[in-house]
């Protein structure tokens, strides 16, 4: 009998520490701007030996700027680069985001009316989508942070049907973009596909380009026999700088090009997996 209580509390005490493991990290990356717009994704983090079931969720970005009113938020439905997993697929409705307690914050939405079956993010890094703000005029001192609970207008983080609490179930990282990150409306002045970096890369690189003009971009990435294994952008943007990731965690290490078409603009820069 003994024996059998020892058993049980040392269960407890270990589904009690797998509750308390941070399921997501969330971060906000690639600052940029584009077509009158200042950008940032949203990119969630599922660390080893945990994974995300996605429930409905509201996460919420702060904004401070100088001089104040030089970004105002871009609401956007549906949001911008939504995750294809969890926006108009699988049960789950259009992703949007939305101006929140007067334009201080965004807010990304995840909307579904599930109650089983949430589509399960497995540990690695993934896109979300991304964040816009409209560029009223040229701002220095740009400060954003992630809106946790508890607060007034608190972020609400599903896993499933469960509320993710910050600091045990999921965290967050702020943007290294305070101080003189001067945000201005820049145009670039031609089509250009940059090297990815790192190269050589394990498992994600980042890939660097620009458009002119309003165009539908495709920006696909190949393995050496010339089979289309991801397909990044394929979409109508804006003129401006952007930046895509590749993430080749089910993938096998080797030679991989990523292919860009913009217009008439077309390019391939080779990268090399190694693990």
């Amino acid at each position: 009998m003994k024996r059998l209580l020892t058993i049980v509390v040392l269960m407890v005490l270990f589904l009690n520490t797998l509750e308390a493991q941070v399921k997501v990290n969330f971060t906000l990356t690639n600052p940029r701007t584009s077509g009158g717009f200042f950008l940032m994704d949203l990119k969630a983090t599922v660390p080893a030996g945990q994974t995300w079931r996605v429930g409905a969720s509201n996460i919420r970005v702060d904004l401070s700027c100088t001089p104040a009113g030089s970004l105002t938020v871009k609401a956007d439905n549906p949001a911008v680069n939504a995750n294809s997993n969890i926006s108009n697929a699988n049960g789950y409705q259009a992703m949007t985001t939305t101006s929140v307690n007067g334009g201080v914050a965004l807010g990304l939405n995840i909307l579904t009316f599930n109650s089983s079956g949430f589509y399960v993010f497995q540990p690695g890094t993934y896109t979300l989508g991304t964040m816009r703000w409209n560029i009223v005029s040229n701002c220095t001192n740009t400060n954003m942070t992630f809106r946790i609970p508890p607060s007034t207008f608190p972020t609400v983080v599903l896993d499933s049907l469960t509320p993710l609490v910050s600091g045990t179930t999921f965290t967050t990282s702020n943007p290294t973009i305070t101080g003189n990150f001067n945000i201005s409306n820049e145009i670039p002045s031609e089509f250009k596909l940059y090297e990815n970096y790192p190269n050589p890369f394990n498992p994600t690189t980042s890939i660097k380009y620009d458009i002119a003009n309003n165009s539908f971009v495709k920006l696909t990435v190949y393995d050496v026999t010339g089979k289309a294994v991801e397909t990044l952008v394929n979409e109508t943007m804006n003129a401006g700088k952007y930046e895509a990731t590749f993430n080749g965690s089910k993938y096998a290490s080797g030679v991989y090009f990523a292919k860009i078409e913009a217009g008439s603009y077309n390019h391939i820069v080779k990268m090399l997996m190694v693990k």
